[in-house]
C-alpha cells in the first residue's frame, strides 16, 4: 500500500493560531492513511541573505551615527540658545544700568541746584545732618553695603527728634529716588557678572571637550563597530561554506573508502575461491580428472541426443546444460 505524504507550507505568521488550527483540521480530514506535515515558513522570511544583512547592518549604523550627531547638534543648539539668552540679558541689564546712571546724574544735578537755591553751606549743621539722614536711607538697601556706626546711630536718634527743614525734606526725596536707581544698578551689575560667569563656564567646557568632536568620534566608533560586525558576518559565512564543503568532501571520501573496502572484500573472496580451486585441482588425481572430463562429455552428449530426439534448439532448454566447471 502506497503511503502518501501531504506537506503543507504555511507562509503566514506563525503566531496566527486560528490559521494554524484551520490547517490542522484540513489535514485531519484527508484521512489517516496519509502522513501530513506542516511547515511554517513565516519566520523563514526573516532569514536574510548575507548581502541583505550587511546592508541592514550598515543602515542601522548610519541611523545610529546620525542620531548621535543630531542629538549632539540639538544639544549644542540649546547651549548656543542659552548663550544667546545670556547675552541678551546682559544687554538688557546694561541698558538698565545706563538708564539708572543717567537718572542718578540728573538727581545729583537737581540736588546741587537745590543746595544753591536754599543757599545751604556744605559745612553747616543742616547739611551734615542731611548727609547722616541720607546714609540712614542707604542702610535700608543691603546690596549697597552701607552701615551706620554706633556714634552715627546715636546722632541719628537725636536728629529724628527734631523737625526737618524744607530743604532737608526735598533733598531726602531726591536721595530716595537716587538710592532706588543705585540699587537697580547694583542688581544689574551682579546679574551681568552672573551671566558672564555662565558664558565663561560654557565656553570653557566647549574648549575642554567639544561636544561635536566627541559626537563625531562616537559616530565613527558606531560605524567601525558595524564594519567589524560585517567582517564577522563575512568570515562566519565563509567558515560555514568551508565547513559545508569540508563535510561534503569527508562524506565523499567516506563513501569512496566504503566502496574500496567493498571491492577489497570481493577481491579477497575471489582470491579465496581461486585458491580453493587450485588446491582442489592439485589434490585431485589425474585419473579422477580424466573421469570428470569423460563424465562431462557423456552428459553433454546425452543432452544433445535428447535435443535431437525432441527436435529442440538450444534456446528452448536454457538452463539444461551442465556447467563445465562443476
Amino acid at each position: 500500500m502506497k503511503v502518501q505524504n501531504n506537506i503543507t507550507v504555511f507562509a503566514g505568521d506563525t503566531q496566527n493560531n486560528a490559521q494554524a488550527g484551520k490547517t490542522k483540521e484540513n489535514q485531519a480530514s484527508q484521512g489517516s492513511q496519509g502522513q501530513n506535515k506542516t511547515i511554517y515558513a513565516g519566520n523563514l522570511l526573516n532569514e536574510l541573505s548575507l548581502r541583505d544583512r550587511i546592508q541592514q547592518r550598515r543602515a542601522q549604523a548610519q541611523e545610529r551615527a546620525m542620531k548621535i550627531v543630531g542629538d549632539t547638534w540639538n544639544g549644542d543648539r540649546k547651549i548656543e540658545e542659552q548663550l544667546k539668552q545670556s547675552r541678551e540679558h546682559i544687554r538688557e541689564l546694561q541698558a538698565s544700568c545706563k538708564d539708572s546712571g543717567e537718572r542718578i546724574r540728573e538727581i545729583d544735578a537737581e540736588s546741587e541746584a537745590l543746595m544753591e537755591a536754599y543757599q545751604v553751606d556744605p559745612d553747616s549743621e543742616e547739611q551734615q545732618d542731611l548727609e547722616l539722614l541720607k546714609k540712614a536711607q542707604a542702610e535700608k538697601y543691603p546690596g549697597l553695603g552701607v552701615e551706620l556706626t554706633k556714634e552715627e546711630s546715636e546722632r541719628l536718634a537725636e536728629i529724628q527728634d527734631k523737625e526737618l527743614t524744607e530743604y532737608q525734606t526735598r533733598q531726602l526725596e531726591l536721595n530716595e529716588n537716587a538710592l532706588m536707581h543705585r540699587n537697580i544698578i547694583n542688581k544689574a551689575q551682579r546679574g551681568i557678572e552672573t551671566e558672564n560667569a555662565v558664558i565663561r563656564g560654557i565656553r570653557h567646557e566647549k574648549l575642554k571637550k567639544d561636544p561635536m568632536v566627541k559626537a563625531q568620534k562616537e559616530a565613527e566608533n558606531v560605524k567601525q563597530a558595524a564594519v567589524d560586525d560585517i567582517i564577522g558576518m563575512v568570515v562566519e559565512e565563509a567558515k560555514d561554506h568551508v565547513d559545508e564543503e569540508q563535510e561534503k568532501k569527508e562524506e565523499e571520501a567516506e563513501a569512496l573508502k566504503e566502496k574500496e573496502e567493498e571491492l577489497e572484500e570481493i577481491q579477497e573472496k575471489r582470491e579465496e575461491r581461486e585458491d580453493e580451486l587450485e588446491e582442489l585441482l592439485d589434490d585431485m588425481p589425474l585419473e579422477e580428472m580424466e573421469n570428470l572430463k569423460n563424465a562431462q562429455t557423456e552428459v553433454q552428449q546425452e543432452i544433445q541426443n535428447i535435443m535431437n530426439r525432441m527436435n529442440l534448439v538450444t534456446e528452448d532448454i536454457k538452463g539444461a546444460q551442465v556447467d563445465a566447471s562443476l
